[in-house]
């Protein structure tokens, strides 16, 4: 209670709500059986449901203020040469970055003291205001630099198409998982190079390629192993191994690089599909304490991994030691119950764990 009998939480409530953001593309990830084209036409739909896109270049930021609109953050040009562009919860993020502002806690502030740190912040920058505003439907999706390189769904989906074509396997790949959103994947699966690593139990080689169009990530082409039992993927990240290209320069250099990535992944996989073959020979030792050395995983994920590994080896409690085959096939499958860029993130480190175990191919 305050001195003049008033509670803190009366104080509160008479503070102005803190102003929102618009929600950002609908994320989604489905495990499919397609060809090629209907999965890129997936995504490439997916995107068009999002709005209608733009880019607006800024030649300064600066001569643009925060200001409310409905309740939610937009740009305004100081000049109202245009109206209000509500930010995105992204395109938020981009800005809280580039103003070195705490975003999340900007988030909790009563709505004058957000527009007043915002704007503040926003005149005294001193990196290059220049800037480009990637607008869906006249939202601001996201805000990039003058020096970014798009590569949007459906230039990328050609892209692929293109090169899968050049290297004669367009008609051999299918598509078992589209993810659509703040981050883009298609996994592609060659049913050719498909084989029983444990009986009955088929794996194949393939590829994720994946890409943003709101300045999230990089171009990724990643070496993937695909389980056909549980619709499961392992990934391999190729940190520094020159299959990551980020969205600079020019869209032809990104174009070229993904070309060429693709083959190069593709020999990489099979060295994973051999790593996997190994896995069977080996085993994990004090399962509890692996799990939580995971240091890549929050506390409920690490949770659904307890829970995947007590699925995946039938056991009611975390035995002492599981087969690394059934760790990895466990950590896999706890991904699922992530968003489509923290799946990635999840089944990458599966690909670690079996790399820490069994040793480069």
């Amino acid at each position: 209670m305050t001195m003049n009998g008033t509670t803190s939480s009366a104080v509160r409530s008479s503070l102005p709500a803190p102003l929102r953001t618009a929600p950002d593309m609908k994320y989604g990830w489905d495990d499919v059986e397609l060809d090629f084209d209907t999965a890129a036409e997936r995504i490439v739909k997916a995107h068009e449901r999002d709005g209608v896109h733009r880019d607006l270049p800024i030649a300064d930021l600066k001569t643009w203020a925060i200001a409310p609109h409905d309740g939610n953050f937009a740009l305004v040009p100081l000049a109202r040469h245009h109206p209000p562009k509500p930010l995105r919860a992204n395109g938020f993020g981009n800005l809280a970055v580039r103003l070195g502002a705490p975003a999340d806690f900007i988030r909790r502030l009563p709505a004058p003291l957000q527009l007043a740190t915002l704007n503040y912040l926003l005149a005294e920058n001193d990196e290059g205001s220049a800037a480009t505003l990637r607008l869906r439907n006249d939202e601001v999706a996201a805000i990039v630099s003058g020096r970014y390189a798009p590569l949007d769904p459906a230039e990328l989906m050609q892209t692929i198409r293109s090169a899968l074509s050049k290297f004669g396997i367009l008609n051999d790949v299918r598509v078992r998982g589209v993810a659509s959103g703040l981050v883009d994947n298609l996994r592609l699966v060659l049913p050719a190079e498909e084989e029983a690593v444990k009986s009955g139990d088929l794996s194949a080689v393939g590829l994720d390629i994946t890409g943003s169009s709101f300045a999230r990530s990089s171009v990724h082409v990643a070496p993937v192993i695909w389980r056909l039992v549980c619709s499961n993927g392992m990934r391999r990240a190729e940190r520094g191994a020159g299959l990551s290209f980020r969205h600079v320069g020019d869209s032809d250099r990104l174009r070229d690089a993904v070309t060429e990535a693709i083959p190069s992944a593709l020999v990489r996989a099979r060295g994973v599909m051999d790593q996997w073959r190994r896995s069977v020979a080996f085993m994990v030792e004090d399962v509890e304490m692996q799990i939580s050395a995971l240091r890549e995983l929050s506390v409920p994920e690490k949770k659904n991994l307890e829970s995947a590994v007590l699925r995946e080896t039938g056991h009611a409690a975390l035995p002492q030691h599981v087969p690394l085959y059934d760790f990895i096939n466990a950590l896999t499958a706890s991904a699922k119950e992530a968003i489509p860029a923290r799946r990635l993130d999840i089944e990458a480190l599966a690909g670690d764990v079996l790399t820490r175990h069994v040793g480069r191919a």
